[in-house]
């Protein structure tokens, strides 16, 4: 057999196993499955992880859904108190508690939320800022260069030796070590004109015996701030401690014991957004927290709207039902209604999350379509308001055309701080269309209170 026939015989060989190996049924392995052979894949129609068309082509204009003669026990819920308190958001604060998973770790989407906002109700700072975060090497909102801290935190790699019993609002708590400082900056490379300085600095703290705190704002000389003398205080009593004035800049030195949760940086009056990331959490931290811990947040800091984003570490292909996790988020959900109870509550679903399937092409990982259902259910069930986030940014593939954009990471799971823009924006239309539908209520019931309406006869009042 001469040369070139041997060749033919051992290309055709190699095209029907090929072949052969394409009708294989699809494997899995955890959460990734395996690629089908396809050879005739380059000559395909594109797919839509090469369509680089800007994301929001494909998201519908938002629309009025609200009915003129919808009863009003079956209206869907609402975010009434913070939509009406938005009137006096130029003389008051208008407070945003926005708590998620790793999304929106380091500011991402949560920063464009909140300068949007900012930018037609006012307000400036950047809210809150952990006394020491992991993310302050790529936050872009604020700068922040503390040391000297041995961080808790209720999930994660910090999560040794923690005490839930002593976590603040954020999931963490810190204890500081000898020379221990907090020097926190405002910038003007991102969203400068709200975040370059604040007019109020307020530093959130358990006091212990003998610890003392001397600060300095705009690099001035340093000042005693705080000294506690009072050895019978209780361990668990929450202090919040305010400097004001127009500050670029603040450092605070601790001597002594105690535990610090966080600053939080904002105005007189405008929108603060404080984002609360946990990485690897699936939610359930937010109901660890203590109640008495919780109730004193809420008299020192209290909350207009609070934002619950969540999903990312729940959903999974190998999951068989969802219920036990509705169930134990339900119970978060109405911790949350009992010590907030003025506080409007908006329940955010998981985003979009693509793997590679058998075909080769990204597409939305099982399990994620379920999960938003739930999160839907349980929304209508606890009588909250709830945004499908999945579906807004596009639905089915979604996070394989923001990557193709350059918007997304290659995990194919998180946002870049480009793709952040996107869904903040998205999310802060949802909230303007929202308060739309609120104002049209509010003026249909007015009309038909003024309008009244003849009672049938049989009536009795």
């Amino acid at each position: 057999m001469d040369k070139g026939l041997r060749t033919f015989l051992l290309i055709l060989m190699v095209v029907a196993a090929l072949i052969g190996l394409h009708f294989l049924p699809s494997m899995r392995i955890g959460n990734y499955e395996l690629r089908n052979i396809d050879i005739l894949s380059d000559v395909r129609s594109k797919t839509a992880v090469e369509s680089t068309h800007n994301i929001q082509e494909a998201i519908p204009a938002a629309t009025d859904t609200i009915s003129e003669d919808m009863e009003a026990d079956t209206l869907p819920p609402t975010l009434g108190h913070f939509f009406s308190i938005l009137d006096s958001a130029r003389l008051r604060p208008v407070r945003i508690a926005y708590f998620g998973d790793s999304f929106i770790e380091g500011d991402i989407m949560t920063a464009s939320l909140r300068n949007l906002l900012q930018q037609v109700y006012g307000g400036k700072g950047v809210g809150w800022v952990d006394i020491q975060s992991s993310t302050a090497g790529f936050r872009t909102t604020v700068l922040e260069m503390s040391r000297g801290w041995q961080e808790h935190n209720a999930v994660g790699s910090n999560s040794s030796g923690f005490d839930p019993e002593l976590q603040g609002i954020s999931g963490r708590y810190y204890t500081p070590t000898p020379g221990a400082y907090i020097d926190i900056r405002g910038q003007k490379r991102v969203y400068g004109e709200q975040l370059d300085t604040m007019l109020r600095a307020t530093l959130f703290f358990t006091p212990s015996p003998g610890m003392k705190l001397n600060g300095s704002v705009n690099g001035t000389a340093f000042q005693p701030l705080y000294q506690c003398d009072d050895d019978t205080i209780a361990p668990d009593t929450i202090v919040a401690l305010t400097l004001k004035g127009k500050m670029g800049r603040v450092r605070v030195n601790v001597e002594g014991d105690g535990r610090f949760y966080g600053m939080a940086f904002e105005s007189w009056r405008g929108i603060t957004l404080d984002c609360f990331p946990m990485r690897g959490s699936p939610g359930y931290h937010i109901g660890a927290i203590p109640e008495h811990t919780l109730q004193q947040f809420a008299r020192l800091r209290p909350y207009d709207l609070i934002i619950l984003h969540f999903g990312l570490n729940m959903a999974s292909p190998t999951v068989r039902t969802y219920q036990p996790y509705k169930e134990r988020f339900k119970k978060c959900i109405e911790l949350y209604k009992q010590i907030f109870p003025q506080a409007s509550i908006l329940l955010v679903s998981m985003n979009d999350r693509d793997v590679r399937g058998a075909d080769g092409q990204f597409h939305t990982m099982d399990g994620v379509l379920e999960l938003v259902e739930i999160q839907r259910q349980m929304a209508e069930e606890e009588g909250i308001m709830f945004w499908n986030l999945q579906e807004a940014m596009g639905g089915e593939g979604s996070m394989a055309r923001l990557h193709a954009e350059g918007k997304a990471n290659h995990d194919y799971t998180h946002i870049n701080f480009r793709g952040g823009e996107v869904l903040g924006q998205l999310l802060f239309d949802f909230l303007q269309t929202e308060r739309a539908n609120e104002v049209k209520r509010a003026e249909n019931a007015d009309e038909t209170e003024q309008n009244g309406s003849r009672p049938t006869e049989g009536n009795t009042h």
